[in-house]
């Protein structure tokens, strides 16, 4: 699994996904999955197009495995994509192998569940097991 920074903004047309979302208290200098998660103050469930992203209502980080979390993508009410996140590894290894990283900064995992072709107009929801849902609309 990768994890890229994005910059927040209204969602693009093309291939669209539902990933996790790290709010970091503190600081993080690369590290181990339990130094991401001891650095994480928030996750959020996130929608991703292109290089923008919208977020969920941040949580607590919930006290299970992470590698456990179902995801869940819908287009116009409809599911289109599904997935585990274990499917990709562990979300926080993903977020350590970016190696030094900020209190304050919100890093966007990879994409868990994905579409292709999200059009203008498209209304996206992305659910993620114990972090709740995001809801979007492609412009």
């Amino acid at each position: 699994m990768k994890a890229a920074r994005f910059s927040p903004g209204a969602l693009r047309e093309g291939p669209a996904a539902a990933s996790v979302a790290f709010v970091l208290g503190s600081d993080v200098d690369g590290g181990t999955v339990w130094d991401v998660l001891s650095a994480t103050r928030a996750l959020c469930p996130a929608i991703v197009t292109g290089d923008r992203h919208v977020l969920g209502s941040p949580v607590p980080v919930p006290a299970v495995d992470l590698r456990l979390l179902g995801v869940v993508l819908e287009r116009g009410g409809e599911v289109v994509a599904t997935a585990a996140a274990a499917a990709h590894g562990h979300p926080a290894a993903a977020v350590a192998a970016l190696g030094s990283l900020r209190a304050g900064e919100i890093v966007v995992t990879a994409p868990l569940a994905s579409i292709g072709d999200a059009r203008a107009g498209d209304v996206l929801v992305a659910s993620v097991g114990r972090l709740g849902s995001v809801e979007a609309v492609v412009g």
